[in-house]
């Protein structure tokens, strides 16, 4: 886990060319074991590429990056983890290459010297580098196929951009600070921006499993590898769980590969607690469990943390989180985002605590729900969209007149389903969004439109009215390349990397999704029970745990914005001046509906998170 910084640019003088320095500055954080920075401009373009080292993998100097190829003609610059470099390794020794160090840095430009772009076939982790190619004056960028790590982009007039995070190209001084505001519209809707889209005109994200060429001034991307849209109706329940599970084996132990200390984060439900109980079968050494506690018992689940951790002999750690203690650190924990999110906070705190006693990795649940069905919506979804063909034909409910947050919630959210297109992506965008239509309106101060679905949407919308249909997994399709990528995996990425603590994600392997989301849906849902096919595959979870109400591990934010930091929040949304992009009434609307219980905790979070950004970046 690292951070990288390039660029390639055509007719600059070195006076004019971003500072490698400066970025390797602003992406400290990401990488504090280690800098470096390669230079070429004895042709046109240049090119110049910055790196900053979090090292799990080959700790000596034979890890440093920018690392170059043998023959000098290749140069990378990587931020991830390659799980199988061992394999890839040992089949490029085969093949008569001669590597020099133990990284998986080495392994990927080798493979890319050997296979070109064909290398990412063999690659299972998690990755976004740039390779550049002295002889042909090319660059190479290739991102992971969950979208685990990010890679930024932005063109200029002289050539192209990329960085770990927005702000390292906001600092070149070469991209401008000015608000997108299709994207703002996107990130009222969600709580976060969808890729490609930023909050910053001009600057953009390659898309998950996607790959890019740059070269005499064109960008070429293209997508190698997407979630598979297909159910294999001929598999037996028997089958579905053994399969699972032994991807699930395989996943977690890739991921405990590494040369220094390996954790879990541990809340007690489900996701966590099959990560700990499959740890314990593969791992060579002791495994640390952590799990933030709270005063507030309807989110505080430490007791089910600390039940699962002695079950399976873990060295368990935890972080106790009262509201004047979050105080404290409220604003370095929003001031981590690199993008604006209505989640995050809580990684942010779980990352410190993991930090603080020494670790430098950590394995997270995340995509449990997503694949697993662990979600609501993944109930919902399938009879709202049997229901569907009545929306053309039921009258819509009036606009409310006056604040449009003065409806109960219930009531605003019709308005807008009565309203739908009655689309696949519609119903979704409506389980999943944030603020109302109205409410955006009033928000941005032009009406914004319904959500527009993106590229992989439509795809999955297509497969839903198709004859292979399977609406809980349409679903689960959905909330991958929507939530999970752009929320989850995004803040997951910054909030770890703001202490410089690298969070794998065992359900998120590549092979282990090709397989758990061609199952049928309705293996995955059981009355009275939750997530049923992963509590098969890990038995040896306790056996109430699937029957237990999910909670989710969430900070107590609304009962500390009523309480203890009501009044930093009050002034953090309402005393903005002109850095908020959003209409200054309708924020004070908001607030209102949040103080009479008609607004939750969630949306007034994502209007703090969103001011505090724009303030801190100086965006107009």
């Amino acid at each position: 886990m690292c951070g990288i910084f390039g660029y390639v640019l055509r007719g600059t003088p070195a006076a004019q060319r971003p500072s490698l320095e400066a970025a390797v500055s602003a992406l400290r954080h990401r990488g504090p074991d280690g800098s470096g920075v390669f230079e070429d401009a004895e042709g046109e373009p240049a090119c110049g590429l910055a790196h900053t080292r979090l090292a799990i993998i080959d700790l000596s100097p034979a890890g440093h990056q920018p690392m170059r190829s043998p023959d000098g003609r290749y140069a990378i610059t990587f931020n991830g983890e390659i799980y199988n470099y061992a394999d890839v390794r040992a089949e490029l020794q085969a093949a008569g290459d001669v590597l020099r160090g133990g990284s998986d840095t080495e392994v990927i430009l080798g493979a890319y010297a050997r296979w070109g772009e064909r290398a990412l076939e063999r690659l299972r982790g998690m990755f976004a580098f740039a390779i550049w190619d002295r002889i042909e004056r090319r660059l190479f960028l290739a991102r992971d196929r969950m979208g685990v790590k990010p890679l930024y982009l932005a063109r200029t007039p002289a050539g192209l951009l990329f960085a770990s995070e927005v702000r390292a190209l906001l600092g070149t001084g070469l991209v401008e600070r000015v608000l997108d505001r299709k994207a703002l519209a996107d990130y009222l809707a969600f709580g976060s921006v969808r890729e490609p889209r930023t909050l910053v005109k001009g600057v953009t994200m390659l898309a998950a499993g996607s790959l890019a060429e740059y070269r005499d001034g064109e960008l070429r991307e293209r997508r190698y590898w997407t979630p598979p849209l297909r159910i294999d109706r001929s598999v037996s329940a028997t089958q579905a769980v053994e399969e699972t599970r032994q991807r699930l084996l395989d996943s977690v132990r890739l991921r405990l590969v590494a040369d220094v200390p390996v954790g879990i984060f541990l809340s007690g439900g489900m996701d966590s607690g099959a990560t700990v109980a499959l740890a314990t079968r593969v791992a060579t050494s002791p495994v640390h469990t952590f799990t933030v506690t709270f005063d507030e018992a309807a989110y505080d689940e430490s007791s089910f943390a600390r039940d699962v951790a002695r079950r399976f002999g873990a060295q368990h750690h935890e972080l106790r989180l009262v509201g004047r203690e979050a105080l404290a650190h409220i604003d370095d924990a929003i001031g981590a985002l690199d993008q604006p999110s209505a989640d995050g906070t809580n990684t942010y705190f779980v990352s410190k605590a993991a930090r603080d006693a020494g670790l430098a990795v950590a394995l997270s649940g995340i995509g449990g729900d997503e694949i697993f069905a662990g979600y609501a919506g993944f109930r919902r979804f399938p009879r709202l969209l049997a229901t569907s063909p009545l929306l053309g034909h039921v009258p819509a409910l009036p606009r409310p007149r006056g604040s449009a947050f003065a409806l109960p919630a219930r009531l605003r959210k019709a308005t807008d389903l009565l309203g739908s297109s009655g689309s696949a992506f519609a119903l979704y965008a409506l389980l999943r969004g944030m603020f109302t239509r109205a409410e955006r309106a009033a928000l941005m101060g032009e009406d914004p439109g319904p959500v527009p679905p993106l590229e992989g949407d439509d795809a999955v919308a297509r497969w839903l009215g198709g004859p292979d249909a399977d609406a809980i997994e349409g679903y689960g399709h959905f909330d991958l390349t929507n939530y999970l990528r752009n929320t989850l995996l995004r803040d997951s990425d910054v909030m770890g990397m703001a202490h410089a603590l690298e969070i794998r994600e065992p359900f998120l392997d590549d092979r282990l999704i090709e397989r758990v989301m061609t199952l049928p849906g309705r293996m995955k849902l059981a009355r009275g029970v939750n997530k049923p096919l992963l509590a098969r595959a890990v038995p040896e979870l306790p056996s109430d745990t699937s029957r237990r109400r999910k909670m989710g591990f969430t900070l107590p934010l609304e009962a500390w914005l009523r309480g203890e930091l009501r009044t930093w929040a009050r002034d953090a949304l309402l005393d903005t001046g002109s850095s908020s992009p959003l209409d200054a009434s309708a924020v004070r609307d908001a607030w209102r509906a949040f103080e009479h219980g008609r607004l939750s905790y969630s949306r007034v979070w994502a209007l703090i998170a969103l001011a505090r950004w724009c303030r801190r970046h100086r965006m107009s």
